[in-house]
Order: C-alpha cells, then structure tokens, then sequence
C-alpha cells in the first residue's frame, strides 16, 4: 500500500509539472478573451446534454441492478452513479467511476453485484468507443495525425482489448480456470463477480442502446461548446468521432491524461489536427468547467451515512411522535388532504367490522386506528419503531387500543390472529421488504385482509418529494425511502393470497393543493381521475385477501 502511495505522488507531481508545462506555453490574454466572451447559453445546453446522459447511465445501471433482484430506487443509483463521475474526472484512467459499487454498498446492494453491473456496463462503454474510434477517426484524421497518434490509437486498443479479453475469460471460465480460481478465496469472489457478470449478458442491447444514446449527447455537448466559443474549429461529425478517442487516451498509463489531466489529452490531439494551442486550452478547460459542474451534484454522497439497521433506528427515532397527526389537522392544505384521502381510501377499502382484530404496523401518530376507531372494533394494535410516536399514539387512549414498540420485520404477533392488517407508507423504507410480506402473510386469518400504501415507482413521486423536501416541514422524506414498487411488483408479493387488487391516487392534485385553495385543489381532483385510471397515480393503494 506504501508502495502504491508513492507511485500515486510521483504520477501526480509528474503529470502536474506537464500541465504547468502546458499551460506555460499558452497565450493568458488570449484565453482569458475566448472564456469571458462564451455564450452562455450554450454553456447551459451543453451541460443539459451530458446531465441526460449521466441520467441514462443511472437508469442503466438501475435496470441491470433490478435484474440481479436489487430493486433499489433511481434515485440512489443517481447519486452513487454522480459520486463516481466526479471522483473518475480527476483519478486515473478514470479508475475513481467505481466507487459507485461501494456507494451503492451503503444502500445495501451487495458489493459484487455492483462491481459486476459497472464493469460489465463499463466494459460495453469501451468497446463502443474503441470501435468509434478506431474505425472512424482514426481513418478519417490519419492524414493528419500520421504517425504522432497512430501508433497510441493501436497501442490504447492492445490495452483495452486485454482487459475485455480478461473479462469475458473470467466469465466464461474453463473447467482448467475454474479449479484454479477456486483454490483461494479472493479468487472466489472473482469467479461469483464472472457468473454475475454473466448474466447480465443478456441485457447486451439495452446496455448498447443506452452507450449509443450517451454517445450521441456527448458528441453533441461538445459541439455546443464550440459554439459557445464563436468558434467552428469543430463540426458535429468530428465532435463525435474525437469525443470516444479523448476517451480512449484518458485510459492509456503513464501520461498526463491517463492521469486523469484529461485536458492534456485534448489539447495535444487538436494541436495535431492544427487547431490553435489556445483554443484548444480554452475548448478542454470549459469542458472540465461543465462536466465537473454537473458532476458535483454526487458531492452529496461522499457524506451519506450507511444505512444500517441500527442508523434507520436512529433516525426514525429523531422523528416528533405527533408529526402525523399535525399532518391530518395542518393548516396546510396540502399535507392535510393527502393524509386525510389516503386515509378516507385506506377505510374506505379495509371495511373493518365490530368483531375484527386490526394491525397496524408502522402506526405513527395512529391516525389510522383513530379513524377506525369512530366504527368499532374488537381489538386494535399499533405498532411502531418511533417510540415518540408510540408514546404520543399511548396518549390518546383510544378503546380497545393498544400501542407497542416493534420492527415491521419481525412483529411479536402470534400467527393467524388479525382479521385486517394496515401499513400505510412502510414498505418503502425496508431493507428487506419481503420480511414484511411474510409477517402480514403469518398473522393474518384465513380470509383476513391487507391494505398497503406506498409510493408508485411508476410515476412522478420523485418530483413531490423534492418539492417536499425543500419547501415542506418536517423531515426529509426520501432520505430512508429504499425500495419503490410498480402496482404489478407490489401484486405479485402477494401471489398466494386468494385475491390481490391495486389502483393509483393522487397526482396533479397535490401540486394544485400547494397554492392553500379549495377551488384550485377541487380541479386538480378532477384531472387525477384520469391519471389514476391509467395506474400513473403517484402512490400505490394495495388490497390483498389471504
């Protein structure tokens, strides 16, 4: 490790002394002159560009990670994804994109699922851009750059030809191999990332879609770049032949853009076309400027806690007992109807009679039993991790109602004893949902029956939790939202029940509640129903008979 250390310093002191080399020769005033007459507005179609392909890289990643059975939500993926691009920009050979696996990691995705999801997914990325750029720029440019580049351009393709080479060797192990990968455990772990990378194989064309999508932003986000300059040294055409080659030399060892000095790389291949040193310079700095801009957006990241069982506790322990219930009576439209509607639906459908025994796990506040409590029951129990909530729930003294402290995981419930059974908003939070299903499936009665709430992963939930988490009170919601589930998904956990049925709510109504009026919120009802009929509500209503 010292050793590595060293060689990390020395690289980094060598590569540096380049760059100031570099810089040294370039023109400062000139520059200077180029980057404070850019049109912005460029600037910003340019980032927009390489935020939608940072955004389809996530949901690739998302997609080949729901396959392996990790159905962790896009909006993690993004974050870990972005944490990776900015530590790549300046690590290299851009080796610092995976620690996405390890960002991934702390949301309990296993590391070698990760691993295998990047690489593989990484690994599609280079081929492309290798092909890209050897059948194309190279015969496109080699008048120009001769032998100055030719001979990097073959000896980039040996190296990452090698590493695929490796790779598909490790996937698809020969009896020979595969005795001696199991001889020691590190080579062990090598051969399960081979056999998950393998099956991810099969996703090969959407993975090559998406690369070939990405490619076409990249290549455009460079040319408005060049426009941004007034300055057409670039033509679409060459923008997305040169953008896999740049590529390509950021991964080749020993030199300045290998060492993650990606502008070194820039410059030096567009003097070799005879473009000005100057413009060049400016080109590879303003780019740095917008891919560094957009990538700082996985700052965030870098400081998320793991998110053990133990932090979760913590966490939802921080949480004011009463916080729902100041929901139910805000005077705040939009926090009172979307909890008094999901509430009004959640009666609506469960149809507790006097005689009935009711769950509810993840109570909160217990605005749910209170509801219910206005019709009768035999007996209710709420249950809770937040023992702020149970204590405040307590308060209350309802009839026939008792609150205890409990993990929604592992109810202290005997088996076969509710008749109905509530969990309104829970599932999401779960590292594992599916300890969830079993419990309700255990204490539920034969014929007894479930309601389940929970935001819909198909849908624009992700847009209210942002406006929520910046303008509403309260806690971040979707700091602990772990798992999101389609209306399908969430039906089929429940396949051995003897009936399972789901439909959407709300959608545009929430946002129309914001403006704290009645007339605008009544109209946003009406535009839901459509919504909701088409399953695009933006939360899931579950009802299930065992």
């Amino acid at each position: 490790m010292k050793r590595g250390r060293i060689i990390s310093i020395i690289q980094a002191f060598i590569a540096l002394a380049i760059l100031l080399l570099l810089f040294s020769t370039i023109d400062y005033r000139l520059t200077l002159s180029i980057l404070s007459s850019l049109d912005i507005r460029f600037i910003f179609l340019a980032g927009l560009c390489y935020f939608l392909n940072n955004l389809l890289m996530a949901y690739r990643i998302k997609r080949i990670l729901f396959a392996l059975g990790e159905n962790i939500r896009f909006r993690l993926v993004f974050f870990s994804h972005m944490a990776g691009m900015l530590l790549s920009d300046f690590t290299p050979a851009r080796s610092g994109y995976l620690y996405v696996a390890f960002a991934l990691n702390k949301r309990d995705v296993p590391l070698e699922k990760g691993m295998s999801t990047i690489t593989s997914t990484y690994l599609y990325d280079l081929t492309f851009k290798m092909i890209v750029a050897i059948l194309g720029a190279y015969f496109i440019y080699s008048y120009l750059f001769a032998d100055r580049l030719g001979s990097a351009i073959i000896i980039t393709f040996l190296l990452i030809l090698g590493v695929i080479l490796g790779y598909f060797i490790i996937m698809y192990p020969g009896e020979r191999i595969r005795k001696f990968l199991q001889k020691r455990e590190l080579f062990r772990r090598i051969l399960v990332f081979g056999e998950q990378s393998h099956s991810i194989q099969k996703y090969a064309g959407f993975i090559l879609t998406i690369t070939f999508m990405g490619w076409v932003l990249r290549g455009l986000q460079w040319y408005l770049i060049v426009l941004s300059m007034h300055q057409v040294f670039l033509k679409p055409l060459d923008a997305l032949l040169l953008n896999p080659l740049l590529t390509l030399f950021s991964l080749v060892p020993l030199t300045p853009a290998g060492w993650g000095i990606q502008e070194a790389g820039i410059v030096f291949v567009f003097t070799s076309m005879g473009i000005s040193a100057v413009i060049a310079t400016s080109f590879a700095l303003i780019t740095r400027f917008v891919e560094v801009g957009v990538d700082l957006i996985g700052m965030r990241e870098f400081f998320a806690k793991s998110l053990k069982h133990e932090t979760l506790l913590a966490f939802y322990n921080t949480i004011p007992g009463d916080i729902d219930e100041k929901s139910f009576n805000s005077d705040m439209l939009v926090q009172r109807y979307f909890q008094r509607r999901k509430t009004e639906v959640i009666k609506n459908t469960l149809s507790v009679d006097t005689d009935d025994v009711i769950i509810d796990i993840g109570c909160g506040s217990g605005v749910q039993i209170k509801e219910f409590a206005k019709q009768g029951y035999s007996l209710a129990i709420g249950m809770d991790v937040n023992l702020n909530a149970i204590r405040f729930a307590r308060e209350r003294s309802i009839s026939n109602t008792e609150f205890i402290l409990a993990d929604a995981q592992y109810l202290p419930i005997k088996s076969c004893i509710a008749d109905k059974v509530i969990c309104a908003e829970i599932i999401e939070h779960l590292k594992n949902p599916e300890h969830l299903v079993h419990e309700i499936t255990r204490i539920l009665k034969s014929g007894g029956a479930v309601v389940i709430t929970t935001p819909n992963d198909k849908s624009i939930w992700g847009i209210y939790e942002l406006l929520w988490d910046i303008f509403g009170r309260g806690r971040n919601y979707g700091e602990t939202h772990l798992r999101f589930f389609s209306q399908s998904g969430l039906c089929s956990a429940f396949s051995g029940f003897s009936e399972c049925k789901t439909q959407s709510l709300f959608f545009i109504s929430p946002l129309f509640a914001l403006f704290n009026k009645s007339r605008f919120l009544d109209l946003g009802k009406k535009l839901d129903r459509i919504f909701e009929r088409c399953g695009l509500g933006v939360s899931i209503l579950l009802y299930a008979r065992k």
